[in-house]
This record gives structure tokens, sequence and C-alpha cells, in this order.
């Protein structure tokens, strides 16, 4: 049993990791093409936004089974507009701050969400089931359990630090 955690707790660990990671590097990328500079975007000090992963992890606990990626995709964009209407919202009253706003964007959505970013979400939730999904589990799988539990474990740290530090900076 203990061999099966330390894996499973790896697998999550580096898909929160990744998927937070890929979701920075979008909006990074968005902010240069759109307005051409660099923001480092999200409230964090490292390259991860928390929002896309938890979005990741709802979509896997709705959709346990493999499914058409036309289905996953149609699916990640109705339920990832809910989740950043409702997490734009949460934020902007626990920090009294809105951290980002479509206001200039095509098919805006109340300026807290877009058509365009809800189908760029389902772009990113396929290539979450059929990519990144499946390689962690093959990681987890080869990687020997000593490394699982080292990674995992370093991982979880820092992020958790940084949560701890990045929030307690934004309520002050």
């Amino acid at each position: 049993m203990k061999k099966e955690w330390t894996r499973i707790f790896f697998r999550y660990v580096f898909e929160f990791t990744a998927a937070g990671f890929v979701g920075w590097l979008y909006e990074v990328a968005t902010t240069w093409i759109m307005f051409r500079y660099y923001d480092n975007r999200g409230m964090l000090h490292m390259p991860i936004i928390p929002i896309y992963s938890v979005g990741a992890f709802i979509l896997l606990a709705l959709l346990r089974k493999k499914r058409n990626p036309l289905f996953i995709f149609l699916f990640a964009m109705a339920v990832t507009t809910v989740l950043e209407l409702g997490a734009s919202y949460l934020l902007g009253f626990i920090f009294h701050e809105q951290f980002w706003t479509y206001e200039t964007w095509y098919f805006s959505i109340l300026d807290r969400s877009s058509l365009i970013s809800s189908a760029i979400f389902g772009v990113l939730a396929v290539a979450y089931f059929y990519g990144l999904h499946p390689l962690s589990g093959k990681l987890s799988e080869k990687l020997p359990e000593p490394v699982c539990l080292g990674t995992g474990a370093f991982m979880a740290g820092a992020i958790l630090t940084d949560i701890v530090i990045s929030f307690s900076e934004h309520l002050k």
C-alpha cells in the first residue's frame, strides 16, 4: 500500500505542477501576443497558476472514463467557463482585487471570461487527458519509489510554501 501511495502522490503533484506551469505559459504568451510586453501572470512567485491545476483536477474527477476528444473539448469549455467566472468573483471578494479581465476580448462573458479563452481551455483539457495524465502515469510507474516520494515532496513543499508567502503578501 505504501508503494502505491507514493506513486499516486507523485503523479498528482507532478500533474498539479505541470498544469499550473502550462497555464502560466499560456497567460504569459497571451499577454505577449496581445500587448507585446512580458507580464509575470498569476499571484505566486513560481511560474505556476494553480487555477489551471484545480480546473484540470475538477475535469479529471468529472470525466473519470476516457472520452472522445470532442466531448472533452466541449465539456471542458463549459466547466472552465463556470470555474473561471466563479474564481474571478471569489478572488475579488477575498483579495479586493480583480486579477484578470476580458473587457477587450471578443465574446467576453461579463468581462471575466470569454468564449475564446474557453475554447483554449478546451484544447488544454484534451492535451491534459491525452498527454499529461498518461505521461504522469508512465513516469510514476517507471521512476524508483524514493525518487517519486522525494520529487513529489519537494514539489509539494515548494508550491505550498509559495502559496503561503504569496497569499500573505496579497492579504496585506
